[in-house]
């Protein structure tokens, strides 16, 4: 599907509280659509997930966006390459 995903640290944004409410509704609105996979599930607070792109070019905006418009901690956001690709 995607070469590109956006992997955002839940630990890091709950432990911070910064975006967190923008992140729930986020992650609500796209439940089910295949674009967000969780890789590392959480154990006590927040686990690892990635978001899924179609280009670079789209996980570098939502990255920007994430941390610059809807204040979720630089630290917890990353663009990557994804591991595998998902069909």
């Amino acid at each position: 599907m995607a070469d590109y995903v956006v992997e955002v640290n839940e630990g890091v944004v709950e432990a911070s509280r910064q975006g967190v409410d923008w992140w729930i509704a986020f992650r609500v609105r796209f439940k089910g659509t295949g674009r967000i996979v969780d890789t590392k599930p959480a154990c006590v607070i927040g686990g690892v997930c990635e978001v899924v792109c179609d280009s670079r070019a789209d996980a570098e905006w939502l990255a920007a966006s994430m941390v610059q418009d809807h204040g979720l901690p630089k630290t917890a956001v990353r663009v990557k390459t994804a591991a595998v690709c998902r069909g």
